[in-house]
C-alpha cells in the first residue's frame, strides 16, 4: 500500500515536471516563429546566404575527408606509413590484427560496413619479430 502512494507521487511529480519542460518548449518555439514572422526579405536573404555557406563548408569538409581517405576501410602498408596516415586524422579506427590468428578476421566486415566520413578506418598486420 505504502509502495502504491510513493509510486503515484513520484507520477505525479515527474507529470508536473514534463508539463513544465513542454510548456518552456513551446513558449521557445512561439518566439522563434514570432521572429521568423518578423523578419523582411534582407534578413531572409541572410539567413538563406548563411545556410548556403555552412552547406559549401560541409561539402568541402567532406571532400578533405574523402581525399584523406575517410569513409573506407583500407590497409595501410607499413607502421611508418601508419604516422603519416593518422597524424592527418582527428579520428581514427585502426584494426591491428595477425593473418595466423583466426579472431583478426572476425572484426573484418565490421570495419568494412562503416561508411562514417568523419572517421578513418584503416588496418595495420602485425608482424612478429
Amino acid at each position: 500500500m505504502e509502495a502504491d502512494a510513493s509510486v503515484d507521487m513520484f507520477s505525479k511529480v515527474l507529470e508536473n515536471q514534463l508539463l513544465q519542460t513542454t510548456k518552456l518548449v513551446k513558449e521557445h518555439l512561439d518566439s522563434e516563429i514570432q521572429k521568423l514572422d518578423q523578419m523582411d526579405e534582407d534578413e531572409l536573404e541572410w539567413l538563406k546566404e548563411k545556410r548556403l555557406e555552412a552547406l559549401r563548408k560541409a561539402q568541402q569538409q567532406k571532400q578533405e575527408w574523402l581525399s584523406k581517405g575517410h569513409g573506407e576501410y583500407r590497409e595501410i602498408p607499413s607502421e611508418r606509413d601508419f604516422f603519416e596516415e593518422v597524424k592527418e586524422s582527428k579520428k581514427v579506427v585502426c584494426h591491428f590484427y595477425r593473418d595466423s590468428t583466426f579472431s583478426g578476421n572476425l572484426m573484418e566486415p565490421l570495419f568494412q560496413s562503416q561508411k562514417k566520413f568523419r572517421t578513418n578506418f584503416t588496418k595495420l598486420e602485425k608482424k612478429t619479430i
